[in-house]
């Protein structure tokens, strides 16, 4: 059963916010490709992108099926003073499953802020929060539920290594009354080698624990191994990203692994 059109207002008024940080955020300097992935492999970086991410998930039920996920993923900084700024990211996934039900739409879209008080260190914190608005067009799509809670990302950047972590929580505050409840951590530890000509190789691991499922099935881990390149077109520069996935651990029925290829769009 469909939501109702409040989420889709709310991540609306965010994307119109990205797009017209996006257009007052871009640098008059002449950038190189070497910059730009230096900057894309820094999750807390003042840059404004646009994302989108699709998504082979293989080895689905007895039957092996696959189902594909988009993410668009806006995202955009404002500057404060005092080196200070706010980086807001926003994840809307539209899918479409064949196990263990065949549905296809909107999933539950997410809204994540960041305060980082200095943008100028080489050793960056972001402190915020995520909101998961119940926008899924299907049931079978989504949660049902308001779910909140407190994130950090700490990042150490350098040549030619960049790494860090990001830590969240969310609860579920409101919903459907006759949905389970929402307790998720999420643990997501990543490195980023940059190569020359704008080339990078990246492992990561977003990592889940459900608190309300059973001991056995309580922890997704997936390792992701990736490379992506940023190249430029004029004055415009685009990454472009292909990777791999391996479920070590996850509840029965877990997707096997995925491939993910992988477009960004950076305005500043």
């Amino acid at each position: 059963m469909a939501s109702d059109c409040t989420p889709l207002r709310i991540a609306a008024a965010v994307a119109a916010l990205n797009c017209a940080a996006g257009a007052g955020a871009r640098a008059d300097e002449a950038r190189t490709v070497d910059e730009v992935a230096a900057e894309l492999a820094n999750p807390l970086a003042p840059v404004t992108t646009l994302a989108g991410n699709v998504r082979a998930e293989m080895g689905n039920g007895p039957e092996d099926d696959t189902n594909y996920q988009l993410r668009l993923q806006p995202s955009f900084f404002r500057p404060y003073a005092e080196n200070s700024a706010l980086l807001v990211r926003t994840i809307l996934p539209l899918r479409s499953t064949h196990w263990p039900v065949s549905a296809s739409g909107l999933g539950d879209i997410s809204i994540i802020p960041y305060y980082v008080p200095d943008i100028t260190s080489t050793t960056f914190v972001g402190y915020g929060g995520a909101l998961i608005l119940p926008s899924a067009t299907e049931d079978e799509l989504g949660s049902g539920k308001w779910a909140a809670g407190p994130a950090v990302i700490v990042a150490k950047t350098g040549k030619p290594i960049t790494w860090g972590g990001l830590v969240q929580h969310v609860w579920s505050f409101a919903g459907d009354a006759d949905r389970a409840d929402v307790s998720v951590t999420t643990l997501q530890p990543f490195l980023t080698y940059l190569l020359p000509h704008g080339w990078a190789a990246n492992l990561t691991s977003e990592s889940t624990y459900n608190w309300n499922a059973d001991s056995g099935d309580a922890w997704t881990v997936p390792l992701t191994v990736g490379a992506s390149r940023v190249v430029q077109f004029g004055a415009e520069f685009v990454n472009l990203g292909l990777a791999y996935v391996r479920y070590l651990e996850g509840p029965e029925g877990t997707t096997e692994s995925e491939l993910r290829l992988s477009a960004t769009y950076v305005w500043r």
